[in-house]
């Protein structure tokens, strides 16, 4: 029953943004509401008099028609003809009912819950209309609570039973908004967890390389930052490595740019199981080249591990180009170490990595070189 129910009141919200989602479905679950709240008074007059409530049940078979229409309105994407056919009905439906039977009744306190969710109804929101929209409700209430006062009305309900009645529309009010808050209350806690979502890929996709999953330029340059303010209050070593895959401008001639894509993402597979530590960082630095930062890591844990990752790429088995000596993909890695920041800098620490890396070219690649600071 409750998934026909969401099925229904979802109608028409299909690709439609958060704010507009949220209206479509308020407005087809007060049309559901409003219906339901209704057959209670039906019962009652079809089984008490019919002959003395005729007029007012064939009425409210016209208002249940009414907020049907608004459902179909919405799933057929007229969304503002549902909304202004929605209130219209329920106005109209409970002025005509309290005429019928009396303020006694108590029908006419339902406006209360209208006034409550206008607000929500109307995408943007515009003071001015919402003010003379809760104007209006105030009219008719104070009309239907004066003008039609027990004793002139057309179809008199029995005073026992209108205190009945009258107790069942309180009630009535009170769970409908009761109800229409905390489904309002839940699309705005879906609403916000959706926009955490979004801000969580964005922050992701501002800080990620889309190619290797690995960590941009960006992210480099803000770890390289905290690393620095880091080593500026407490003694330790800081590492970096630069690798580079070597002759990779041939192997993409070779075997084409996604032979190149997918080398680049299998290399940084490779680096990511060897780079373990969560403090240490791999960036992809650009086009082949990778930076790895090793916070607390000295000389030779730089070294050691730069030897690993050089061996995890070459046993990746990455075939090269026929033409060069090499068989297989393989990198160079460049390593520089700082113990201390006084007379340096990040990015100085970061050019004597790329030194050593242009050392390791120059030795005949595939090997790890270190340059002292």
């Amino acid at each position: 029953m409750i998934r026909l129910l969401i099925a229904l009141w979802s109608l028409g919200t299909a690709g439609q943004p958060t704010r507009v989602r949220r209206q479509i479905s308020l407005t087809n679950q007060i049309g559901l509401f409003a219906s339901a709240t209704t057959i209670p008074y039906q019962v009652f007059y079809a089984a008490y008099d019919y002959s003395l409530y005729a007029g007012v049940f064939y009425a409210n078979l016209v208002f249940i028609t009414g907020y049907a229409s608004v459902l179909l309105l919405n799933h057929r994407g007229h969304h503002d003809a549902a909304r202004n056919l929605l209130l219209l009905n329920a106005f109209v439906q409970l002025f005509v009912v309290t005429y019928f039977i009396s303020a006694g009744a108590g029908v006419h306190l339902f406006y209360f819950t209208i006034g409550g969710v206008l607000a929500y109804l109307f995408q943007p929101i515009r003071w001015e209309r919402l003010c003379l929209q809760l104007l209006l409700v105030c009219a008719l209430f104070l009309i239907c609570h004066f003008q039609f006062a027990p004793g002139s009305e057309p179809a008199p309900v029995p005073p026992a039973i209108r205190d009945f009645m009258f107790a069942g529309s309180v009630i009535g009010v009170l769970a409908l908004t009761g109800l229409f808050s905390l489904l309002i209350r839940r699309d705005i806690d879906q609403a916000e967890n959706e926009l955490t979502v979004s801000n969580h890929d964005l922050a992701q996709l501002s800080t990620t390389d889309q190619l290797t999953g690995l960590a941009n330029r960006r992210q480099l340059d803000d770890c390289l930052s905290r690393e620095w303010a880091r080593l500026q209050r407490e003694s330790g070593p800081l590492s970096i490595l630069m690798c580079d895959v070597d002759h990779f401008k041939a192997y993409n001639d070779e075997f084409g740019h996604q032979a190149g894509d997918r080398c680049l993402q299998r290399l940084a597979d490779a680096m990511s199981e060897v780079v373990t530590r969560p403090s240490d960082l791999i960036a992809r630095y650009g086009g082949e080249e990778f930076v790895i930062i090793l916070p607390g890591t000295g000389e030779e844990g730089a070294r050691h591990l730069g030897e690993k990752i050089r061996e995890a790429v070459s046993e990746l088995a990455i075939p090269q180009c026929d033409h060069l000596s090499d068989d297989v993909v393989t990198i160079s890695v460049g390593v520089a170490t700082l113990d201390r920041c006084a007379g340096s800098s990040a990015q100085r620490l970061l050019q004597r990595a790329d030194e050593a890396l242009y050392v390791a070219k120059g030795n005949g690649r595939n090997r790890v070189e270190f340059l002292p600071q």
